[in-house]
């Protein structure tokens, strides 16, 4: 694959904290950690970059010796503990960064979830005690901005993701058989992944999900850890699962149905697979992400199934899947070239349907290219 070129990502990175006017931007989230050090970092640390171009990442020291030893791009600060605030201020003080403003990964506006690695409310307060001489404020958006844009070497990766998790559903798709337990697919999956590269599922509900019959259609319901429930026949199956590739993610979630829908469980697909369209058709750059979102509530609106469509349509892939542009009405975002995304279409009519749609595409001169082979469709299986 294509080499990344971490001190450019460190000299951008500082270039905005000077425009800001700014001494200093102190990430904790593992998006960040990945982004700048390029080694698995999957524990509490950080990435301190000063306005001046000095950086360092300060990591638990239980792992930083395999942190150094697979390659990270950043000299390694260790610490031990509950020593993490600490050892940031002791080097911002060292480096002559410890008073001014500082960016901090405070939150996501307009995300409902919180980015793995988000400063907590604990390490906040240390953080203002410690560095008292200091105004505190959000940078997220600071090294967002950067990561929004993906370069050729991010895209070839986040290729490679997809295409692992097209192997993946394949697998699992494959799996779906009367009596066979959701955990049983979900395994199928898992492995086939694994086989392919993937170092790590990172969903929160519990890497690979699958979820049939009524666990797949509660109303509003996103979260189908697999079970131990057999799966039966006619009824719709969700296959949610989540590869990284050097560290880049990818997230496939395709529908299944397993018999022979009736007439309501087909009108629901066809819904499910108009909207589906609308979206597609609508991911050009220079968009609103928030006109995309109004286009598929109006799709879902036109049918008589917004109580069973969710307002949400997706978000950014890359280091991290809690990441922008956030696809619903909060967003402040613009489609731009370079862009990737899992773009999302729900619909869960409890008792009749459940459809979940996670598909990476990325945002091209012209419109929207899946990076998933596997059509996004309704998958028949008999």
């Amino acid at each position: 694959m294509q080499a990344i070129d971490f001190e450019a990502r460190v000299a951008a990175l500082a270039a905005r904290l000077r425009r800001e006017n700014v001494a200093a931007y102190v990430g904790t989230r593992q998006a960040v950690l990945h982004y700048l050090c390029g080694t698995f970092m999957p524990w509490r640390g950080a990435v301190v970059v000063t306005a001046a171009g000095d950086c360092t990442a300060v990591y638990w020291a239980m792992d930083a010796a395999r942190v150094r030893a697979e390659g990270c791009a950043l000299p390694v600060v260790e610490f031990v503990g509950s020593g993490l605030i600490e050892a940031i201020a002791a080097w911002l003080e060292r480096n002559g960064a410890a008073g001014g403003t500082i960016g901090l990964d405070i939150a996501h506006p307009g995300a409902a979830q919180i980015a793995p690695g988000m400063l907590t409310a604990g390490e906040y307060v240390d953080v203002a005690a410690r560095l008292s001489g200091a105004t505190l404020v959000n940078g997220v958006s600071w090294i967002d901005d950067l990561m929004l844009i993906k370069s050729p070497a991010e895209i070839e990766r986040l290729r490679r993701a997809a295409a692992v998790g097209d192997i993946g559903f394949r697998a699992g798709l494959e799996a779906i058989r009367e009596g066979v337990t959701e955990n049983h697919v979900a395994g199928v999956v898992e492995a086939a992944i694994r086989d392919h590269g993937s170092i790590w599922s990172w969903s929160v509900t519990g890497g690979t999900e699958v979820g049939a019959g009524e666990r797949a259609s509660f109303l509003r319901g996103v979260t189908q850890q697999s079970s131990e429930r057999p799966i039966g026949r006619d009824e719709f199956v969700i296959v949610d699962l989540h590869p990284m590739i050097d560290l880049y993610l990818s997230d496939v979630s395709i529908p299944v149905f397993f018999g022979t829908p009736t007439p309501a469980q087909r009108q629901a697909i066809v819904v499910w697979e108009t909207v589906v369209e609308t979206m597609v058709a609508g991911l050009k750059p220079g968009r609103a992400v928030r006109d995309c979102a109004r286009d598929g509530i109006a799709a879902f609106a036109r049918t008589g199934f917004e109580r069973f469509g969710l307002p949400l349509f997706g978000h950014g892939l890359g280091t991290c899947a809690r990441t922008r542009p956030f696809m619903n009405l909060a967003s402040d975002d613009v489609l731009a070239p370079g862009m990737v995304i899992a773009l999302g279409t729900h619909l869960y009519q409890p008792g009749v349907a459940g459809m979940r749609l996670e598909y990476p595409v990325l945002i091209g001169e012209t419109g929207a290219e899946p990076l998933a082979q596997t059509p996004a469709r309704v998958h028949l299986r008999n």
